[in-house]
């Protein structure tokens, strides 16, 4: 059969290969670099399989240093791995290895040079790649015999370096952007600036587990290191907490969950999880193929938490979400996050599992949530109300999130005679929310809601309700304008101060059965407008009315000091 194509060229190939590697993300540098060393360091003998950060000086100045041991390249493999989508002793695939992502990812944090040192079968080979002359490519420099070379002999250098030449290994080092550029503390010259834990975090936060028999060492001089460090995976480290558990879904999804308390000081929360410079931090991710996606970290985690059904002490509590190796989804081209194996091939978020987690979640650690959970008399009284406003309404049960958007297969095509359509299933009324009361200002500050009244969580249907928002001191100050004189001050002032906060919560609560009324509406109501209406900024506004609801609070403060009288006109409010 004659073949009809001719296949595609590329015309301007400096521009597509300076193209693809300005516009990788420069955070992707180390995942790539480490991958590389820890697979070829899986290939050494068993017991010597290392992979090495070091510090090596360059013409007076601090480079970073990736060593592994392993099968080394030869001069003309070292040629070779140079280019754009080359792999040496690698399958290529979409969901394997493309063949550009170290030198892609590197690149734009280190024009000046990454330099490669392979050790195969007692020769040292060396070649260096940047961008020189506004060209992207290999540096030519002196062979032995004189004549311009891209690979050239260094094993007496390495020597020189303290590197044995006897055995196989690779070392890459970042000569950075500039000649005075200490790749060790500051890898993408400014660009962005980084801390002095850069380099632990960034393989903390993005390999779940190490090779099994490959271990990871820093040596003095990284991260403020006095001696030598094996890095621990958080595989490894969640597993030593007292309270882990790891669950296992119908789906073939593992969750895993782990709490650490409080503890006095960061060196005692990091010894709860082994020691060393490892972040003791909680976090939320996926995992797939042993690698973290989507990380949320600090306070992005702890804003996020309720979403995941973990409305307090989102701290102490790290949640990942491991995907099995045959889930239908696939890194984007740098690798920064996962896409669905579908026709619109959208991004995975962790947010699309949030249903799974809370539904999951272990017997203990809700037994904790719930004793960590503050409570209020009028709570259930709010509860009650609102249920019975979403049953008036006929407000349908909605959950955002449930299970995560995966492919559908097309319908089996039908045989025989037509089947009758399915009867539709009845829709479950809504339910009241989950009410939480908060107070702590940590805990505010983590949900955004220092300057706000409530924020609600459609994946697990929670209201949090902040109370020291000033609309409830504002109407504690004029229900105590009307108290009758002569009565205890301390019990009046904390009868207002109950009266106003429910006053607000109820407020708050009616606003919302009314905005969850709106949904199911798609002509009239549709997402953006829905988002809006469940807002913070929204539920804020509707905690300001005080006037709605003050004929309510004051006879609430009324039967509260066993005062009959009710119906004085509100005090004037003062101006903000």
């Amino acid at each position: 059969m004659i073949s009809s194509v001719t296949k595609l060229r590329v015309d301007n190939e400096d521009f597509l290969v300076a193209s693809m590697i300005e516009r990788c993300p420069r955070s992707m540098m180390i995942r790539e670099l480490l991958q590389n060393a820890l697979e070829a360091a899986a290939t050494a003998p068993e017991g010597r399989r290392r992979v090495e950060f070091s510090v090596l000086p360059v013409e007076g100045t601090r480079k970073l240093a990736i060593w592994n041991s392993g099968t080394g390249l030869s001069g003309e493999e070292l040629f070779r791995m140079c280019d754009i989508a080359s792999s040496i002793r690698k399958e290529t695939g979409l969901d394997r290895n493309f063949g550009m992502g170290a030198k892609v990812a590197s690149l734009p944090s280190n024009q000046r040079g990454l330099r490669y040192r392979s050790a195969r079968q007692g020769e040292v080979g060396e070649v260096v790649i940047g961008k020189f002359n506004g060209v992207y490519g290999r540096l030519l420099r002196p062979g032995g015999d004189g004549r311009p070379a891209e690979v050239i002999d260094a094993g007496e250098a390495a020597r020189a370096e303290g590197r044995r030449t006897g055995e196989d290994w690779t070392e890459v080092v970042l000569l950075g952007n500039a000649a005075a550029q200490d790749t060790v503390s500051d890898p993408y010259n400014g660009r962005p600036r980084v801390g002095p834990r850069w380099l632990v975090d960034a393989i903390g936060q993005r390999f779940f587990r190490f090779p099994e028999g490959v271990e990871i060492l820093l040596q003095p001089g990284i991260a403020g290191l006095k001696a030598p460090h094996r890095l621990t995976s958080l595989a490894t480290r969640l597993a030593r907490l007292a309270r882990y558990e790891a669950v296992h879904t119908p789906e073939g999804i593992t969750i895993h969950y782990a709490y650490d308390p409080a503890h006095p000081t960061l060196a005692d929360a990091n010894a709860s999880q082994g020691g060393g410079p490892e972040s003791a931090s909680s976090l939320a991710a996926l995992v797939h193929q042993d690698e973290m996606y989507g990380v949320l970290s600090g306070q992005a985690w702890r804003r996020e938490a309720p979403s995941f059904g973990i409305p307090f002490v989102a701290r102490h509590v790290t949640i990942l979400v491991e995907l099995p190796s045959d889930y239908p989804v696939q890194p984007e081209a740098y690798r920064e996050f996962l896409r669905y194996r579908s026709e619109t091939q959208a991004q995975v978020k962790l947010l699309d599992f949030a249903g799974l987690v809370t539904r999951h979640q272990p017997g203990w650690l809700a037994k904790l949530l719930a004793d960590a959970s503050p409570a209020a008399a009028y709570a259930a009284e709010v509860q009650e109300e609102l249920r019975q406003m979403l049953e008036q309404m006929g407000v349908a049960r909605r959950r955002p999130r449930q299970s995560p958007p995966l492919p559908k297969e097309p319908p089996a095509p039908r045989q025989g005679e037509p089947r009758p359509p399915a009867e539709p299933k009845p829709v479950p009324l809504e339910n009241a929310p989950a009410i939480f009361l908060l107070r702590d200002p940590a805990e505010l500050a983590d949900r955004d809601l220092l300057h706000r009244a409530a924020c609600y969580y459609p994946e697990t249907h929670q209201l949090h309700v902040n109370l020291t928002y000033g609309a409830v001191g504002e109407m504690a100050r004029m229900l105590l304008a009307t108290a009758p004189e002569g009565m205890d001050a301390e019990r009046v002032a904390e009868a207002a101060q109950l009266q106003a906060e429910r006053g607000m919560v109820l407020r708050i609560a009616r606003g919302l059965a009314y905005a969850l009324a709106k949904r199911g509406r798609p002509q009239e109501w549709k997402e953006p407008h829905l988002r809006a209406a469940l807002s913070p900024e929204v539920l804020t506004l509707i905690a300001d009315d005080i006037r709605t609801g003050w004929a309510e609070a004051e006879a609430g403060l009324a039967r509260a000091l066993g005062d009959a009288e009710v119906g004085q006109p509100a005090p004037e409010l003062q101006p903000a």
